[in-house]
């Protein structure tokens, strides 16, 4: 029986990371991160206020990066042998979409919008 892997996603205040782990040993086989653009660049936080926010799109980019990294480091055996994904986030993480579902903040209209995040 081949070893199973698995993927873990954890999205935190300024960065996300991922995870390759055997699900047999614990093992960490790779890990990745990715720190928010625009976190780094302060455009939708004000600690004075106690207001942390972030943009989808830096959920969405930390996705795509952490997965492409975490898998260029392991062998064609362990990606063809990951059986699962697991995601943790760092409190809430509502995010106000459009009727299709799309993140207002993705949208022209409220692309700059600190609110539509």
């Amino acid at each position: 029986m081949a070893t199973k892997y698995t993927i873990g996603l954890d999205y935190g205040t300024d960065s996300v990371r991922s995870l390759i782990v055997n699900t047999s040993t614990g093992e960490e086989l790779a890990t990745s991160v990715f720190y928010y653009p625009h976190w780094k660049e302060g455009k939708y936080w004000d600690p004075s206020k106690n207001r942390f926010r972030q943009h989808p799109s830096d959920y969405l980019d930390g996705l795509e990066q952490t997965l492409i990294k975490s898998l260029e480091m392991v062998s064609d055996d362990v990606i063809a042998n990951i059986v699962s994904i697991s995601v943790d986030t760092t409190g809430s993480t509502p995010v106000a979409v459009n009727h299709e579902g799309v993140p207002l903040s993705l949208t022209p209209e409220f692309a700059e919008n600190p609110n539509a995040m």
